[in-house]
């Protein structure tokens, strides 16, 4: 009788470390003892559960923790410092997903990965951390994933599709996601916004009312919108300036620095990944 195959670890052991998820971390929460009268709830539950859901449920506290830590460069001397950290973050999840243990993924195992990173998505967006979501996506949707021509299966056609809705799209600015931060403004505790939106909408107004004043004109609602957004990310920072000491590796790592980055040729992040997607094997 033939043995069944095991399933494809979820995370490879950079992955772990680099979300700070170690083999045998202790959990995110602590985990009250059981009642006699749930045990057979409880024996269900550990028969249905599978190495994907705990590392998913890691993760996603990991993730939100990690967008918690961002606010906390919102100030005007360290929050030059956040377009560097997205784009680590962007880079290692590329790379995390074509490569295992230092060695290229194979087709299946990409399809893998993009499903935990998909399911790590819909969780962040149902627990508001759409900062997570949007960094996921940008990964998902890059260039070195997409010309490896994977059909799209019917969850990411939905989750994109909802994110689309809810977000607006990068050629609009992601104009419904600001729409929808300043509604949202006295919800902290339990709304993440992307900070990379939030940042791109506050230079832009500061630029624009610049751009104003410089030709005799004061644009009042320009300005008032500016000072509203600015508010808002001095409430975030007020909120979460003590969490600077949990940030993720993801968000720190230089990607420069991972072994096939070093190896494969390019002289950019960009043309380095879409090399190493070429290594990537049927």
């Amino acid at each position: 009788m033939k043995k069944g195959k095991k399933r494809a670890r979820t995370l490879s052991l950079e992955g772990l470390d680099l979300f700070n998820i170690g083999v045998n971390a202790q959990p995110l929460t602590p985990t009250p003892p059981k009642k006699k009268k749930t045990c057979l709830r409880s024996l269900l539950l550990n028969l249905f559960t599978t190495d994907f859901d705990v590392k998913l449920e890691k993760s996603t506290k990991t993730f939100r923790k990690g967008t918690c830590c961002l606010y906390s460069y919102l100030t005007d001397e360290e929050k030059s410092h956040i377009p560097d950290f997205f784009n680590n973050a962007v880079t290692n999840l590329v790379y995390l997903i074509l490569v295992t243990d230092k060695k290229p993924n194979t087709l299946v195992k990409v399809r893998h990965n993009i499903s935990f990173y998909l399911s790590l998505a819909d969780h962040a967006f149902k627990n508001g951390d759409h900062n997570s979501v949007i960094l996921l996506k940008a990964a998902l949707e890059n260039i070195a994933i997409r010309r490896l021509k994977l059909k799209e299966s019917k969850k990411q056609k939905e989750l994109f599709k909802k994110f689309e809705e809810t977000y607006g799209t990068f050629m609009t600015c992601n104009a419904k996601h600001l729409e929808q931060m300043l509604k949202k403004k006295d919800d902290v505790d339990k709304f993440l916004p992307s900070i990379v939106i939030m940042l791109m909408h506050l230079n832009k107004t500061k630029e624009y009312a610049k751009c104003y004043t410089s030709i005799g004109k004061f644009p009042k609602a320009l300005q008032d919108k500016h000072d509203e957004i600015q508010k808002l990310a001095i409430d975030y920072y007020n909120n979460y300036k003590d969490f600077q000491d949990k940030m993720l590796e993801l968000y720190l790592k230089d990607p420069m620095e991972l072994k096939l980055m070093k190896e494969v040729k390019g002289m950019s992040i960009s043309a380095k990944l879409y090399e190493i997607s070429m290594l990537v094997k049927n």
